[in-house]
């Protein structure tokens, strides 16, 4: 009965010990998937994206990739621009195109 006693109490501190351990990895993993935290990554690692394409090694800026992206969102923005204009001129009712179509009949 003595031999037992000993190998009881190791195998409930094991238990305890392997309990606690586990309980420690979960809330680590709980604190790396809250999507706060994964958004802090997800920021930090497009901060370091654009570093790497607008910068050289020694930190100067790569004035021929910047000068292509603003030609890139100027593009845009006069694309968006155009794009409004059209909408805006082409919100003709059924009736607005009748007459039209009546304008130009042979």
């Amino acid at each position: 009965m003595s031999n037992e006693n000993p190998s009881m109490t190791k195998l409930e501190n094991d238990i305890v010990t392997s309990r606690d351990r586990l309980a420690q990895t979960i809330d680590e993993l709980a604190e790396r998937a809250a999507p706060k935290n994964v958004f802090a990554r997800q920021k930090e690692q497009a901060k370091a994206s654009f570093d790497n394409a607008t910068r050289t090694e020694s930190g100067e800026l790569r004035m021929d990739r910047v000068a292509i992206a603003g030609a890139v969102v100027g593009g845009i923005i006069l694309l968006k621009l155009i794009s409004s204009r059209r909408s805006k001129n082409k919100k003709m009712t059924f009736a607005d195109w009748e007459r039209q179509r009546a304008k130009r009949s042979w």
